[in-house]
């Protein structure tokens, strides 16, 4: 179970990667989200399992929001995209959820103080919900 665990939380080991494993990760999310289109409930549906991988993960990696876990910068990335259909529109996507949970601003932060995979999710959640934000503003002033 253990190994099924490692490898969900670290988005098919992608979080693995000795550079940038966020950023690697949310890569191939991005590229995952293109091709999946995924709805609402099965994004609430990941991010429902998301809380127990990266809880369980962080078991195996011995460490609060582990490097490598990325689950949680897949469903960032979900959340992100939804919706979206066009090349710039998830390049933007993936520039804005990449800035947002890189910097952390304030209200991003503070989430990830919660415990478990509440705080690993919460964060990168939070991250990916400003990003489509964002775009949906864009998206309403014709910028995009």
């Amino acid at each position: 179970m253990n190994g099924i665990i490692k490898f969900l939380a670290s988005g098919f080991y992608t979080g693995l990667s000795p550079y940038c494993p966020g950023t690697v990760g949310s890569l191939f999310a991005i590229i995952i989200a293109w091709f999946l289109r995924l709805d609402l409930l099965a994004i609430l549906l990941l991010i429902i399992a998301g809380v127990y991988i990266c809880t369980q993960g962080e078991l195996i990696f011995q460490k609060h929001d582990c490097p490598h876990i990325v689950f949680d910068e897949f469903c960032g990335v979900f959340c992100a995209t939804w919706q979206l259909y066009t090349i710039p529109q998830f390049i933007t996507a993936f520039v804005l959820f990449r800035i947002f949970d890189i910097l952390k601003p304030v209200p991003v932060r503070t989430l990830q103080a919660l415990p478990r995979g509440w705080g690993v999710m919460a964060d990168d959640l939070a991250a990916g919900i400003i990003s489509r934000l964002i775009i949906a503003g864009l998206m309403y002033w014709g910028f995009m």
